[in-house]
């Protein structure tokens, strides 16, 4: 399946605003960039969306799920172009506001059914995901080996 269209702009802009109202409060534009690499792996999307699941630290995943983070690095960078597409189209419709560097919701989205089942599970797994990206940013990058 073709990633372009497997991960459009409805479901990169579903995955800001499901993490942004998970956080509530401000991400950095530099941990946004990382939402969508998380969630375009199939498995880890499944893993994170399970209600059992916890994350604690990034680390502690990196280890327990290696195999998923294998292509991070690729990943990030598809998804750089679906990403900046959805935060200007979420900025056009004054859903969210980008001001120095941060990106703050201005409305909030609720999940519903007819969003479909990825959706709802990108809901579920933005719980954990906002736990990730409490790390610096630093850590993230460096621990994720996206190379800049």
């Amino acid at each position: 399946m073709d990633n372009y269209f497997y991960n459009n702009i409805g479901i990169c802009s579903s995955s800001i605003l499901a993490t942004l109202q998970e956080k509530g409060e401000e991400i950095e534009l530099t941990k946004i960039l990382l939402i969508m690499p998380f969630l375009s792996h199939k498995q880890l999307t499944n893993y994170l969306s399970k209600a059992n699941v916890k994350i604690l630290s990034l680390d502690g995943l990196l280890i327990d799920k290696k195999s998923y983070f294998t292509n991070f690095n690729k990943r990030f960078y598809q998804s750089l172009p679906s990403t900046i597409n959805s935060l200007q189209f979420l900025h056009d419709i004054e859903i969210i506001q980008i001001k120095e560097n941060k990106v703050s919701l201005l409305k909030e989205i609720t999940y519903n059914k007819k969003m479909g089942k990825r959706v709802e599970k990108i809901y579920k797994a933005s719980k954990n995901i906002a736990k990730i990206l409490n790390e610096s940013n630093e850590k993230l990058y460096l621990n994720l080996r996206i190379e800049l």
